[in-house]
């Protein structure tokens, strides 16, 4: 048995964090979604591998050619998608539960995590499941009734979390954005939906045995008196809730007379009641008690045994609570499940475990090339995450003031005119390929100028740049190095993908997922 736990807040609070860290005042994380790679796989069909390595991060700097700049409208907190499905079981909110048991499925078992998008991409928590029975009822509403609260007809109670709207861009077949706050208004939440302390489901630890809701034959009896006397006694015990003609709702069973077959009400009756054709029944009781207010609940009983306790009116305001079974048997227990702090649904995106952040860009918004900083004549094979690089040539990080939305991180050699060399190949200076004092990978190139990804040393003006494959010379008029300096700030992320080919009026939606 543990004796200590590291709560898995800490990962949504890194999350959050690093979510947030794009959209703060300086000092700001500086952050980029790269492009890169445009050189072919020994196999196309199979892009290579890649790991976390200071050789392979170096390796991810040599292929860069762009990156767009991130901003706080770039990322977002995901969860992963949960569609609900009908004849499914869904995990029950419970607070003796992880957030990690609650919120991960059991294939094997049919049994799906505690929350679920709807066909009108509606975010539901589920509050009840009906004893661990499928789901056949897809919930609908939102905070508008009852507080989102949604009880559907298959016995099934669910809190509205939420709403994503078609046009958000961080909703994918696999991922669920999500809102920290009601505050949020762009997801279709409000302040009003929470309620702090509210009791909304009850299970049934242990159903008992003998317990029954017997209606019994009575005898006749007048208004304002406080007996009655039965037909039996059968299966009626102190504290059960008595219902009939002449009866005051709310009326308990104070005290039963075996011998005499004579009950004590504890409110005298309103009216003339019992006689032919006017009986009495007697239900088995749930007494809630705690420091809250307003919640009451029944019991169903199947087989003389407790099978379930519905809540009937959500309260508020508690923070401990018990409920009591009273009846005809023994043996029923109950623990009550106490809401989070705030309530239900007040931080939404920690209730379903939104520990990972999305990083949605999409390079070549403004035009194909971004105003020609990246060529549509390459391709990609690479993408990722840069954070906090330097200014080439500096001794410290970009800081907003100075960091570019787009850059180019080719290196970039004004040329003579002549003939082109061919696309991916690589050019040098020096005597030989195998001894060259330069050289590079021919990412973009046009009349008077080439891009180079994948640079060794520093050209020499006025020499002369070869094709090791082409054959062509061209004489080097100018250098201009790259935005940023090489293998300086952090690859937090990077992916190799099959080859991504770009073409004028193109432009590319770069998505990943980090996991904290």
């Amino acid at each position: 048995m543990a004796t200590n736990y590291t709560s898995k807040k800490l990962s949504f609070n890194n999350a959050e964090q690093f979510k947030e860290s794009f959209s703060e005042p300086e000092p700001a994380t500086v952050g980029y979604v790269f492009i890169g790679n445009h050189v072919p796989y020994a196999n196309e069909s199979s892009p290579d591998s890649i790991v976390d390595s200071t050789f392979d991060e170096k390796s991810v700097w040599d292929n860069m050619f762009a990156a767009k700049r991130i901003t706080g409208n770039d990322v977002e907190l995901v969860a992963p998608r949960v569609n609900w499905t009908a004849n499914t079981k869904y995990k029950q909110f419970d607070d003796k539960i992880t957030i990690s048991d609650l919120t991960t499925g059991n294939t094997t078992l049919n049994l799906k995590p505690i929350y679920v998008i709807t066909s009108g991409r509606n975010v539901y928590k589920c509050l009840s499941n009906n004893a661990s029975a499928n789901s056949t009822v897809e919930p609908t509403g939102d905070f508008t009734t009852s507080n989102g609260t949604i009880s559907t007809a298959d016995n099934f109670v669910w809190k509205y979390l939420f709403n994503v709207k078609p046009s958000n861009r961080f909703l994918t077949n696999d991922w669920i954005p999500a809102p920290v706050s009601t505050s949020k208004l762009d997801y279709g939440v409000s302040s009003t939906s929470p309620v702090d302390g509210e009791l909304t489901t009850i299970i049934v630890v242990n159903g008992g045995t003998g317990y029954a809701n017997p209606t019994i034959n009575t005898t006749a009896f007048i208004s304002g008196v406080s007996t009655i006397t039965l037909a039996n006694t059968t299966n009626v015990a102190a504290n059960m809730i008595v219902s009939g003609t002449g009866i005051q709702t709310g009326t308990l069973v104070s005290l039963v007379n075996t011998v005499t077959s004579v009950v004590t009400l504890s409110t005298p009756t309103t009216a003339n009641g019992g006689g032919s054709g006017n009986t009495t029944t007697f239900t088995t009781r749930v007494f809630i008690e705690g420091d809250g207010i307003g919640a009451t609940a029944s019991a169903n009983i199947v087989n003389s045994s407790i099978a379930k306790v519905t809540v009937e009116a959500i309260g508020i305001s508690y923070s401990f609570a018990n409920a009591s079974i009273f009846g005809s048997g023994s043996g029923a227990n109950t623990r009550v499940i106490i809401s989070p702090k705030w309530g239900h649904g007040f931080n939404p995106a920690k209730e379903i475990d939104a520990s990972n952040v999305m990083v949605n860009e999409r390079i070549g918004s403004v035009d194909s090339t971004e105003e020609g900083l990246i060529s549509i004549d390459t391709s990609i094979r690479q993408y990722g995450l840069l954070r906090d690089p330097y200014k080439y040539n500096s001794i410290s990080p970009a800081i907003s003031s100075n960091a570019n939305t787009v850059i180019s991180q080719t290196t970039n050699l004004t040329l003579v005119a002549g003939v082109n060399f061919t696309l991916n190949e690589f050019v040098f200076q020096g005597v030989s390929a195998n001894t060259a004092t330069f050289y590079g990978r021919v990412n973009a190139q046009s009349a008077n100028e080439v891009r180079l990804t994948i640079v060794r040393g520093s050209a020499s003006v006025g020499g002369t740049l070869i094709g090791a494959t082409s054959g062509v010379l061209r004489t080097i008029v100018k250098e201009n190095k790259p935005e940023f300096e090489p293998y300086t700030g952090d690859i937090l992320y990077a992916e190799n993908v099959q080859k991504i080919e770009r073409a004028d009026g193109q432009a590319e939606n770069i998505k990943f997922v980090i996991r904290f």
